[in-house]
């Protein structure tokens, strides 16, 4: 899965919703599929503090987002990065909060909490993306799309591909805010 989403990264501005796939697939498919895979106890440390990954997972969501309330400066200089594998260690951050290698996290609801609220401003982007009348991310406003639509379509495609990705985290964070996880510490698993 971290190959072809990479792989897709590869043209960026081939297709807005086919970039927005990949990501999602890096930030909220693939971390806790890694994590499943961890031995128990391998995370742990000031990454880890659930308000932390929270305004790291916020912070970048938005920036990655949308770019243009940014300075050029600090765009520039993300999307010249390897941004699939800052997304992917974003998503690893706040995943990990839920995952069983890493039960020492903090009280389940405190973790819950965190992870509903880092993933709100991506369900915001999510449907400002999908309600828009103008395309509001910049990269896109002069390119086809690969599949020659206008770019107002390949962004509201977007936005329906990161609302959907975007909604187990928030059903396990409000689980876990309700208590309904099943263990003591109230995670989920």
């Amino acid at each position: 899965m971290i190959a072809l989403a990479s792989w897709e990264l590869h043209d960026p501005l081939a297709s807005m919703a086919s970039t927005t796939a990949a990501l999602m697939a890096l930030n909220q498919v693939a971390p806790p599929l890694l994590l499943l895979a961890l031995p128990r106890g391998v995370m742990a440390g000031r990454l880890l503090d659930p308000w932390t990954a929270t305004a790291q997972f916020a912070l970048f969501s938005v920036v990655v987002s949308l770019p243009g309330l940014f300075d050029r400066a600090l765009v520039n200089a993300l999307y010249t990065g390897p941004l699939g594998l800052l997304e992917l260690l974003s998503g690893l951050m706040l995943w990990a909060l839920l995952m069983p290698a890493t039960r020492g996290a903090g009280p389940g609801w405190q973790v819950g909490l965190a992870a509903w609220l880092g993933s709100l401003p991506m369900m915001a982007v999510a449907l400002v993306w999908m309600l828009s009348a103008e395309v509001l991310y910049t990269p896109y406003l002069d390119v086809i799309c690969r599949w020659d639509v206008p770019p107002i379509v390949d962004q509201r495609w977007a936005g329906l591909v990161m609302l959907v990705a975007g909604l187990p985290l928030q059903a396990v964070g409000a689980w876990m805010v309700l208590g309904l996880g099943g263990s003591k510490k109230g995670l989920l698993f």
